[in-house]
């Protein structure tokens, strides 16, 4: 791990705005918590990945880029879903390209190579060889723009993003290549190994289902689970969140205090019910935006009016 990095390096709990990446919202802020980046640091020092746990919305994927953007790292990812396939992280065989060339090309079928794409797992451990297949664009590393440059010397950030939605036996195979940093390429009968700075690796998950135990023994284990205990630390929490974004654009401090006790009022009814689904950070900044849209159509409207109309919308108390 870099000598000079340490949990001032991630400058916590201050609102650090993201660049704009490829595939991301241009406008984004991350807090790191001690947490997170004590998390981020032992996942470097003892080389193994990083899986966070937490509810849609409360910021995992977020953290993977601000991340890569700190410790000017490429960030290369794979969103996982239900049609995944373990080979999915180490490349992309071309297979349709092929027979349309068995059948329409004048020169016929090409050699293997021409025909494979190096995965994100390929990108992150050794990116020279990754570029002599670099056909699939959207598996190449992000390497920043003005003013937020990455470099291939600082090691890679992989983020395999949502790994619950993959069939339980994505996980399991993706052991021994974990494990390893290597696996086997059977198009050109070799095996890709790392070369160069160990890769950061960061896999989110939502819980929709529970990971193999194996797999989750391989792994650093962070939870970014809202603080369902505390109302006090959870209403801080999103109105710290809410005011690095849109502070300047109301008129007081106080709406951010309000709408984060009314998403912990929504989530505590939910929670005594037993309801999975229930209203979090990703909810609290959705009212934040619907309050501005609200001041925007309706010249001179008050934060507390702003308040009541977005309560009664949300709530199910709106009479006309």
């Amino acid at each position: 791990m870099d000598n000079n990095l340490t949990l001032e390096t991630f400058q916590i709990d201050q609102p650090i705005p993201l660049h704009p990446c490829s595939g991301w919202p241009k406008a984004a802020v991350h807090h790191f918590d001690r947490k997170q980046a004590i998390a981020v640091l032992a996942a470097k020092e003892i080389n193994r990945p990083l899986l966070v746990r937490g509810e849609p919305g409360c910021g995992k994927t977020q953290m993977a880029r601000a991340v890569a953007q700190i410790l000017k790292m490429p960030l290369v990812t794979l969103v996982v879903n239900e049609r995944t396939e373990t080979e999915d992280l180490f490349w992309h065989y071309d297979a349709l390209r092929r027979l349309s060339d068995a059948n329409t090309s004048e020169d016929g079928v090409r050699a293997e190579e021409e025909y494979l794409s190096a995965g994100p797992l390929w990108w992150a451990l050794n990116h020279t060889e990754a570029k002599k297949y670099r056909g699939r664009q959207s598996w190449q590393p992000d390497m920043g723009g003005t003013g937020d440059k990455r470099f291939y010397k600082n090691g890679v950030v992989l983020l395999i993003d949502e790994i619950d939605k993959a069939d339980r036996s994505v996980p399991n195979s993706l052991l021994e290549a974990l494990g390893n940093y290597s696996f086997q390429v059977p198009y050109l009968g070799k095996r890709i190994e790392k070369k160069g700075p160990d890769p950061l690796i960061i896999i989110t998950t939502n819980r929709e289902q529970e990971l193999p135990p194996a797999f989750e023994r391989r792994c650093l284990v962070l939870d970014m689970s809202l603080p369902d205990e505390n109302k006090d630390e959870f209403v801080q929490l999103l109105s710290e969140r809410g005011k690095a974004l849109y502070q300047d654009q109301f008129q007081s401090d106080e709406i951010f205090t309000t709408l984060a006790q009314q998403v912990w009022d929504k989530r505590d009814q939910q929670n005594k019910a037993g309801s999975l689904k229930k209203p979090g950070q990703a909810e609290y900044l959705d009212h934040l935006e619907a309050a501005l849209a609200i001041k925007k159509y309706e010249t001179g409207i008050t934060d507390r009016e702003t308040e009541e109309i977005l309560a009664a919308l949300t709530y199910g108390k709106y009479r006309g």
